[in-house]
């Protein structure tokens, strides 16, 4: 019976202290009140100018999808479908497999160059994250990757619905 009622008073001690923490009585090690006020009221961060009206107004001089969002090209640097005989460049892809280049030929499927391939009368010099160096008929040129500007219609004109892979095209 004595080892009950030793956990039962180390218990009860246990949760004292507990209300004592919970209730925020203060301990021996803390400051006076009057120093505590002071300390948090020096510790309060001054009220600071709000700028959400000026952040609101650079949002809206520069909408999110607007063309002219995007730095300016400089002459070097072309899209990928501006360049004669050349496909528009569709995506990169940069891993440890290796770097390759997707060029979308109009109406057929892809074309997958490495370093070093060709693409027409092109080829292709280095794959970087963001773009890619080739050289052909016009010198040297950089193409970054571009989006298609025709979106997919079908022969009504509409834009044509999307189907999963695998799935058989709608009967028209």
């Amino acid at each position: 019976m004595t080892r009950l009622s030793g956990l039962l008073l180390v218990c009860t001690g246990l949760a004292g202290v507990i209300a004592l923490e919970i209730s925020g009585a203060p301990s021996e090690d803390v400051a006076p009140p009057q120093t505590r006020t002071a300390t948090a009221i020096a510790r309060t961060p001054q009220p600071t100018t709000n700028r959400t009206r000026d952040w609101v107004a650079t949002v809206l001089a520069r909408p999110l999808f607007s063309p002219d969002r995007r730095p300016a090209a400089d002459a070097a640097s072309v899209a990928g479908s501006s360049l004669p005989g050349l496909p528009r460049l569709a995506g990169i892809l940069v891993g440890p497999f290796g770097r390759s280049a997707i060029f979308a030929a109009d109406g057929s499927k892809p074309i997958v160059v490495q370093e070093g391939g060709r693409v027409g009368a092109y080829t292709v010099r280095s794959i970087e994250m963001t773009q890619v160096r080739i050289v052909g008929p016009d010198g040297a040129q950089v193409l970054n990757p571009s989006f298609d500007q025709a979106p997919n219609k079908s022969a009504t004109g509409a834009l044509a619905p999307a189907r999963r892979p695998g799935q058989a095209p709608l009967p028209r």
